[in-house]
C-alpha cells in the first residue's frame, strides 16, 4: 500500500470542493456507479446538524437527493460510533439503503489514513475498506434512484455538515468495479480506465478533472505538498 503524501485539507467548517452536476456521476445513467477516495480523518467527535454523522461526499441537495459517504461521530446515541457508510436515496431522500463498516477490532482511527469505495448496481450497494469487500445490501424494490441536478461535493454533500480531515484521490466509475480491481486500487497496483468518469487527485491547489473535464472549484480546502 502506498498511502498519499499530498492532499487537500478540510477544516470540519464550510471547506468542500463543488463540481457541477453531471449524468456521469449518476447511478441510473448506466445502470452501476463505484466511488473511491483516500481520507484520513482528524477527529473522531464533531458536531453535526445531521444526526449524529458529517456527510463526507456525495451527490444530493433537497428534492433531488443520489447518494452519499458518511462517517459517523463517536459520540452517536444509535451505537454506530465511526460506522462508515455508503447510501443511495430515492429523491425526495429519507432514510436510505446502503453498506456499511464499523469493526469494534479494528476502528477507524483519528491521523491514519483509509480507503473507501463505494459501489452500487441495479439490485445493491457495497462498500470496500482498505481494498477488502466489507457489505452488500439489497436496495431493489425500496429505493428507486433517479439523476438529479444537485452537483457533486467533496467535503460536504449539502452544506449541512463538513468533513474536517484530509481527502485525496476521489475518482468515479459509471460501472461497478470488480473485487480484484479494487483491490489493485487500493495496493496501487493499477487504475481502472474502463468507465472512469471522474478523476480528482487533488494533489495541487485547484481540482482538474484528469477523466473527463468535470472540474471543480475548491472552498476554503488547503492543499498540503507531498512531504508536510
Amino acid at each position: 500500500m502506498n498511502a498519499p503524501k499530498s492532499y487537500l485539507h478540510f477544516d470540519g467548517s464550510q471547506s468542500y470542493i463543488e463540481i457541477p452536476d453531471s449524468s456521469d456521476f449518476s447511478l441510473t445513467t448506466t445502470g452501476s456507479l463505484t466511488v473511491s477516495a483516500w481520507i484520513r480523518p482528524e477527529v473522531l467527535i464533531f458536531p453535526t446538524a445531521e444526526k449524529g454523522f458529517v456527510h463526507w461526499m456525495g451527490k444530493g441537495e433537497a428534492g433531488k437527493q443520489e447518494w452519499v459517504f458518511r462517517m459517523y461521530s463517536q459520540d452517536n446515541n444509535v451505537g454506530r460510533d465511526n460506522r462508515i457508510s455508503f447510501y443511495v436515496f430515492n429523491p425526495e431522500g429519507g432514510e436510505g439503503i446502503g453498506s456499511y463498516y464499523q469493526d469494534p477490532n479494528n476502528p477507524v482511527q483519528a491521523g491514519v489514513w483509509l480507503h473507501a469505495v463505494g459501489a452500487a448496481d441495479t439490485e445493491r450497494t457495497y462498500i470496500y475498506i482498505n481494498g477488502a469487500p466489507i457489505d452488500t445490501d439489497v436496495y431493489a424494490g425500496q429505493i428507486q434512484p433517479q439523476h438529479g441536478t444537485a452537483p457533486l461535493r467533496i467535503g460536504t454533500r449539502d452544506l449541512k455538515s463538513f468533513f474536517e480531515g484530509e481527502i485525496r484521490e476521489v475518482r468515479i466509475w459509471n460501472r461497478k468495479l470488480a473485487d480484484e480491481e479494487v483491490a489493485a486500487l487500493f495496493a496501487s497496483v493499477s487504475v481502472p480506465q474502463d468507465g472512469l468518469v471522474g478523476e480528482y487527485l487533488l494533489t495541487q491547489d485547484v481540482a482538474p478533472d484528469t477523466a473527463e473535464a468535470h472540474n471543480g472549484v475548491i472552498y476554503g480546502a488547503n492543499w498540503i505538498p507531498q512531504g508536510n
